[in-house]
């Protein structure tokens, strides 16, 4: 129990802060997500869809800096709590893959992009271990 207290707290405290990074008002952060552009990855950075073209360079320079504070936040919660970097990055992207609305791509943790629906598999489960999953695939008739 408290290490789902302590989880949950440290979980909180990193995604404040790191959604405060990911906001792009509207800007082209925003529209390429959106548009399945780019999407939320299960590391927890911003990644693209497709690799992107050169027309994409100044998108690409914003999800640096983007993914470049992300990882700044990661180690400051990492070493105040006590945890890994890549495990509060996995917090965030839990987070963060949770908030984004159906049809926005995100990265499972089998680095598959594909398009989050009400049937993706995106929870921490009683044991603190944290699923993020496509969709299951349907079977055709």
């Amino acid at each position: 129990m408290e290490r789902k207290i302590f989880t949950a707290i440290l979980f909180a405290g990193a995604l404040i802060a790191t959604s405060a990074v990911a906001i792009d008002n509207n800007g082209p952060v925003d529209k390429a997500l959106a548009a399945g552009v780019i999407g939320e990855q299960a590391d927890g950075y911003l990644g693209f869809v497709r690799p992107p073209t050169a027309a994409q360079a100044d998108l690409q320079r914003r999800i640096n800096e983007i993914n470049i504070r992300r990882r700044g936040v990661f180690n400051d919660a990492a070493q105040v709590n006590g945890e890994t970097e890549d495990r509060v990055a996995l917090l965030s992207a839990l987070r963060q893959i949770t908030k984004i609305p159906n049809g926005e791509y995100f990265q499972d943790t089998t680095k598959t992009w594909c398009m989050k629906s009400p049937d993706s598999q995106v929870m921490q489960t009683a044991d603190d271990v944290v699923v993020i999953r496509c969709a299951p695939a349907k079977k055709s008739n």
